[in-house]
């Protein structure tokens, strides 16, 4: 039975390990796994442990559904005698009393209209005017970047392998810290980096941990465990 370390920063869905052991061919392989983010749900029968490292918490088990027999029959409805309402008492011919005093028309109003705020005078007027002049300025020069070009695959592509190196660096820093974290990986076989963002902490464990596979995705761990597997095979 071999062992693979997933190393990840992307929240991970309960039924992605399902898919991970059909893609390695192998259905009773052990998944350890090193998430930055919690998974999307209980995974404590997906995987052998998930060790999260990152912000937030893991998710609580699901409560148990309750077994209901269904030989049991319902009792019947019982009316309790102090829930039936008694019929209104009739108080001989009073007059009922109208439920809000009528206002007359002209009657003055009880609290006065709030007085209008006086407009700034001298330098608060300037002060105002340069205030509202910046804000101005700062929307014009947003606007001035076309949307096209924020948009462009280039600019997303800088950004977001800015906030995959920054991530990453994070990340690793958080596994070799970790005790926990390296003695799971010292006992894999393969550890796989799924993620952008696992790959800095991949290299690094590779050049640390030459004997263990270190690999990109799942089809490269693919490769590894069948070469592993093809020594006993043969013999």
């Amino acid at each position: 039975m071999k062992n693979v370390v997933l190393l990840s920063t992307r929240r991970l869905p309960p039924a992605y390990f399902d898919t991970v052991r059909e893609d390695l061919g192998d259905p009773n392989v052990v998944l350890d796994v090193v998430g930055w983010v919690a998974p999307g749900g209980w995974v404590a029968e997906k995987v052998n442990s998930f060790t999260l490292i990152g912000p937030g918490r893991m998710p609580a088990a699901p409560e148990p559904e309750p077994v209901v027999d269904p030989t049991e029959e319902a009792p019947d409805a019982v009316i309790a005698p102090e829930a039936v309402a008694e019929p209104e008492a009739v108080v001989g011919n009073a007059e009922v009393a109208p439920a809000a005093a009528e206002v007359p028309a002209d009657a003055a109003p009880t609290t006065p209209a709030a007085a209008a705020k006086p407009r700034p005078t001298g330098a608060k007027r300037v002060v105002k005017a340069a205030a509202w002049r910046y804000r101005k300025a700062r929307k014009v020069a947003g606007r001035m970047l076309p949307k096209a070009i924020k948009t462009s695959a280039p600019v997303k592509f800088l950004r977001g392998n800015r906030a995959s190196k920054d991530l990453g660096k994070t990340y690793w820093g958080r596994v070799l810290s970790r005790r926990d974290v390296m003695a799971t990986i010292d006992q894999a076989d393969v550890v796989v980096a799924l993620d952008a963002g696992a790959i800095w902490a991949g290299w690094n464990l590779g050049q640390r941990k030459a004997s263990t596979p270190v690999v990109l995705g799942i089809p490269a761990a693919r490769r590894e465990l069948d070469m592993l597997k093809a020594p006993a095979g043969n013999g």
